[in-house]
């Protein structure tokens, strides 16, 4: 893979998740003048349930899949690839739908010993229903990645999400005749019917890929016993590579389940009430936090993008080229966090706060943009690691910052409130990406700069906010617009700055 093919496919996922979050924002901003924020506070309890759900039956596999679909093709053997594939998906769809029927019947349970409230019950069947759904959606987007497909990967994104919000809006419209209020619930059968559409799309592009994936002399030659044996082994090989990254997503989630409850029981102990407490959790979880994470869709993209290339270079020990993937790599996702800490404390915010028309959301985004540099990094290291083979890396890393940030949930936010979690963010993060740094110089020969990803972005954005503040500060006392309108302009202004100077920057030449 060139770096071409990988800016390319980087432009793809990253347009795809443009799309997908700026649907999401309009979602979530028209959500939040339809519901109270204790029911989002709600429907964002729930969600680590299902997510532990798809964790436990596909976790790293979707990742194995891309790696070894990508390295078969390599090789040109591309009927281990799709038995590879065929074998984990129909491994996955079982695992996925035994999880759903056992979060379904036991909703009640579930919802009253590990939520702490007895309002999840209903909210959790929904999301089983969904559990099957998202996890064939998940691999089969793996195998698109793998063979380097990145459009169909990205538009079946792009399917669940318009599906999702169309049908939210049409059952709150139903609602409303009705005489009923929306609630969490609502929100719930959109992602359900998203999930259904997105699986539906990628069964029908397998189906029509599936002869040109697979060469003609194997589809003659091969009987299906031998198919079946094969799919065994594969499944074996994937969880060799699968098994230290599904722990990872597994532990990981069950920590952030047990975050989602504590973070409001902690706020508790602030002085808040059970109300007050949920609705904060609601603001961060459902407004604060998609915002400030907004940046990510680029990183998260490039890294989709960077893990076959990652995986074919270290195939062949072509270590050169990985070294200079994953110096651009982290090059890119440092200067975007760090832009990212003046943009949202001094532009961000207050949109936020006028589009959501919630006041706690700007002190909010303001606390919360402080991780952006150490969240984005984070993200190419990781998928690196995984490419590579050093899941086991990833999930000792992952676990012991995952229970550094729960430690400071429940022994600093009693004392300094959301001041404690942002703090718990940024030490958990940091710790992640200065481990595998060290694991990634120590395998590969990568060398990093602190000149290249910190001190040249910090002075790069410092130039540029100062170079354009001046037209936020003389449209905002002119009085003529409105202040979401200074706001769009001088932060737009803002970004555009940034862009023209990291595109000229030395360090991504």
């Amino acid at each position: 893979m060139s770096a071409k093919t990988i800016i390319k496919g980087t432009a793809i996922f990253a347009l795809s998740g443009i799309l997908c979050r700026v649907m999401g924002f309009i979602f979530r901003i028209y959500l939040s003048r339809i519901m109270p924020a204790s029911q989002i506070g709600l429907y964002q309890m729930v969600m680590p349930i299902c997510v532990l759900g798809q964790a436990v039956a596909v976790g790293g596999l979707s990742t194995a899949v891309t790696k070894y679909t990508a390295a078969y093709f390599a090789q040109k053997k591309k009927d281990k690839g799709y038995v590879n594939f065929l074998a984990t998906l129909l491994y996955c769809t079982a695992v996925s739908a035994v999880i759903a029927v056992i979060i379904g019947r036991n909703a009640n349970l579930i919802s009253k010993i590990f939520l702490s409230s007895n309002l999840c019950g209903s909210l959790l069947v929904i999301t089983a229903y969904s559990l099957p759904f998202a996890c064939m959606h998940t691999v089969i987007s793996s195998y698109f990645v793998g063979l380097e497909l990145h459009g169909l990967s990205a538009a079946a994104q792009v399917i669940e999400q318009i599906i999702r919000i169309t049908c939210v809006f049409t059952f709150v419209g139903i609602a409303e005749q009705n005489g009923s209020s929306p609630d969490a619930t609502t929100a719930l059968y959109g992602i359900l019917a998203g999930e259904i559409a997105s699986s539906v799309f990628c069964f029908i592009a397998v189906i029509f890929l599936k002869d040109k994936y697979k060469t003609e002399e194997t589809a003659l030659s091969k009987t299906p016993l031998f198919y079946m044996s094969e799919g065994i082994v594969q499944l074996a090989v994937n969880y060799r590579l699968a098994l230290p990254i599904t722990a990872n997503h597994v532990c990981l989630h069950l920590m952030q389940s047990f975050e989602a409850v504590l973070l409001p029981m902690m706020l508790v102990t602030c002085g808040q009430t059970n109300e007050e407490a949920l609705t904060t959790y609601g603001v961060l979880t459902g407004m604060t936090m998609p915002l400030v994470l907004f940046p990510a869709t680029f990183t998260n993209a490039m890294s989709q993008a960077l893990l076959p290339d990652i995986s074919k270079s270290w195939q062949t020990q072509n270590l050169s080229r990985l070294s200079k993937s994953m110096s651009l790599a982290l090059t890119l996702a440092c200067n975007l966090g760090i832009m990212c800490i003046p943009g949202f404390f001094f532009y961000g915010a207050g949109f936020g706060g006028i589009i959501f028309d919630n006041a706690k959301v700007i002190e909010q985004v303001r606390l919360m943009c402080l991780i952006c540099p150490v969240v984005f990094l984070s993200t190419p290291l990781s998928s690196a690691l995984n490419a590579i083979g050093k899941t086991g890396t990833v999930f000792i890393s992952s676990m012991l910052a995952q229970l550094i940030r729960l430690a400071l949930v429940v022994f600093i936010i009693p004392r300094a409130g959301l001041n404690g979690y942002c703090y718990g963010l940024i030490i958990s993060h940091l710790f992640v990406c200065i481990y595998m740094m060290l694991v990634l110089k120590k395998l590969t020969g990568c060398s990093y700069s602190f000149k290249t990803l910190a001190a040249a972005p910090v002075i790069r954005s410092i130039i540029c906010f100062f170079a354009t503040i001046p037209i936020y500060t003389a449209l905002h006392r002119a009085g003529n617009l409105p202040e979401i309108a200074c706001l769009i302009i001088g932060g737009g202004s803002y970004i555009l700055a940034s862009v023209v100077s990291y595109i000229f920057m030395h360090d991504v030449k």
